[in-house]
């Protein structure tokens, strides 16, 4: 007597995941999936309603492990260098799983049914903005950051860097910008000093 092989949501997703950095979201499907997985594409479905379903969870499940991620490489260090090494950590996510990491950048467009974790990542990027001492709101300064880290994927993707290493450039990159940060951190004590009635 045959018995049914066991599978979870996780082991689903984790399956689901390789294989689109393999072979491309395009190739995937319910039944590809479940013929890698050992069971019957009915199998997947008491856990996914449709592949549109499974493509939503993954990029959740995406946006979990980069999150781990920038919370791993930031822990621990004081600002500004805890921006610095979740920058570095953004970069190499995004370099080890370019397809989950487009998947979860596609579905982050969608303003009306976001995944969860886009919230989560934006909320801890703001946590290190707003420790910052600057005159800049913290919302402008993440989305600074933002656009300067998926530039640099995007361009990378793209092999528009002229064969430069993207680590590499990101660090001229980051020089620039936590030079100006500093500068502008600098400016601001400086002018505290000169006029300690300014803020009042």
């Amino acid at each position: 007597m045959s018995y049914p092989k066991k599978i979870s949501r996780e082991t689903i997703l984790a399956s689901a995941m390789a294989f689109i950095e393999d072979h491309g979201v395009a190739e995937l499907s319910m039944r590809t999936l479940a013929a890698n997985l050992g069971v019957t594409p009915n199998a997947l479905y008491r856990y996914f309603a449709s592949k549109a379903d499974l493509e939503f969870a993954m990029a959740d499940e995406g946006g979990k492990l980069l999150l781990a991620d920038l919370e791993q490489a930031a822990s621990g260090l004081a600002p500004p260098d805890d921006i610095r090494a979740m920058a570095r950590a953004y970069i190499r996510f995004a370099r080890r799983y370019p397809k989950l990491y487009a998947m979860k950048m596609q579905h982050c467009a969608l303003n009306d049914d976001k995944p969860g974790s886009h919230d989560a990542i934006w909320a801890f990027v703001m946590q290190l903005a707003g420790q910052l001492p600057t005159a800049w709101d913290p919302k402008d300064l993440a989305m600074s950051l933002w656009a300067f880290l998926h530039g640099m994927v995007e361009l990378d993707r793209a092999n528009l860097l002229e064969g430069r290493d993207p680590e590499a450039t990101i660090e001229v990159g980051l020089d620039v910008m936590m030079a100006g940060l500093l500068a502008h951190i600098s400016a601001l004590a400086s002018a505290q000093m000169s006029d300690p009635d300014a803020n009042k």
